[in-house]
């Protein structure tokens, strides 16, 4: 069953494509919002680091998100905060790429060059920003004497869809974070931000973890959806060798986009409709989708992509957060909560940005 992100806001369950172009009322698109804060660490990352938990997972957030073109790492090793071989080598590459051997120790100081440059290529701290997935080629190590050639500069579309791979990223590590203290209690003291409570807000302000009698399989169950998102950037070329975000061919002018559920188990799987062959393994992205603002874009990508992997449960649309209706998401159950698509969109949001999505 294809899924659709229509104009209006709502999401139409289609059996085939054919009702689509039957109208739909517009929304004003929210204005830009400013991403997360530089990356900090307490202690040394890499080699004879001390490797706290949370400061090895940041690096590998980080690591990611400068993308293989800058010298950071492409999204296959495990975000988990241990900083094992693949970690450290991870680290010793980005620094030979920038410094040379004579500042490749793989270790990462706080206040010291290779975070600095990692902040810079992420817009924190420098010139220089963050390198688009499919932005073009570019990105070379330097050579003794040039320097590494330009990427192409990036679409639209790709912003987009590179700014909701970040939102992603920030989600896996929230709930990363989060697993150790799902079974365990509170206790007091001086260091409230590693607090059972605060490691636990978002994923119980969003999916109500604590309410449910499973916590620790439905925390897993979050992860593994932002797992699977994840999936979708990890091969070059998209899922399957193909790009797995594709303008909609049928160019309908009533949804943002749309995809099939559970596409991504759909492998160069097909449909025809309207005289198109419509790969299931996709997610269309329409017309009115590329004037929306960027954050607006990746808001929709992620809430598209909750319904292309959900499985074997399909992730639906139980609620959203426009038109006056945040009072019907924040009252859903648990168990609608972790099966609505909105909320993986307002949970990587919120963690992302470190405030609420807006109200569309």
């Amino acid at each position: 069953m294809f899924i659709c992100k229509a104009v209006d806001g709502t999401c139409k369950k289609l059996t085939s494509l054919d009702s689509l172009g039957n109208g739909g009322g517009g929304v004003t698109p929210p204005g830009p919002t400013p991403s997360g804060g530089p990356v900090t660490i307490k202690f040394p990352v890499g080699i004879n680091g001390r490797n706290e938990a949370l400061d090895v997972l940041n690096i590998q957030v980080a690591l990611v998100q400068v993308g293989p073109a800058n010298g950071g790492q492409t999204p296959d090793f495990a975000m988990d905060g241990i900083c094992g071989p693949k970690t450290k080598a991870a680290i010793q590459k980005f620094q030979l790429q920038h410094f040379g051997w004579k500042g490749c120790d793989g270790l990462i100081e706080p206040g010291k060059q290779t975070l600095a440059k990692l902040n810079e290529l992420l817009g924190h701290g420098g010139g220089g920003g963050i390198p688009i997935l499919g932005a073009g080629p570019g990105g070379a190590a330097k050579q003794a004497g040039g320097s590494a050639p330009s990427a192409a500069p990036p679409t639209e579309l790709q912003k987009g869809i590179a700014l909701a791979l970040k939102w992603i990223l920030a989600a896996q590590a929230n709930v990363i974070a989060a697993i150790p203290m799902v079974n365990s209690k509170d206790t007091p003291g001086p260091f409230q931000v590693f607090s059972r409570s605060e490691r636990m807000r978002h994923l119980n302000k969003h999916f109500l973890i604590d309410k449910t009698p499973a916590k620790m399989a439905n925390t897993r169950f979050v992860l593994k959806t932002f797992d699977r998102m994840r999936q979708v950037f990890e091969r070059p070329g998209g899922l399957w060798g193909e790009a797995a975000f594709q303008p909609d061919p049928l160019k309908d002018n009533t949804v943002y986009a749309y995809t099939w559920w559970g596409g991504f188990f759909k492998g160069g799987q097909h449909r025809v409709e309207k005289k198109h062959k419509i790969r299931l393994d996709t997610v269309f992205l329409s017309p009115p989708f590329t004037p929306l603002v960027e954050e607006r874009k990746a808001f929709t990508i992620i809430h598209e992509l909750a319904h292309f992997v959900g499985h074997p449960e399909f992730i639906d649309d139980h609620a959203y957060n426009f038109q006056g209706k945040m009072k019907k998401i924040n009252n859903l159950p648990p168990h609608l909560k972790l099966l609505n698509a909105e909320s993986y969109s307002n949970f990587a949001y919120e963690v992302a940005n470190g405030k609420e999505a807006p109200i569309f």
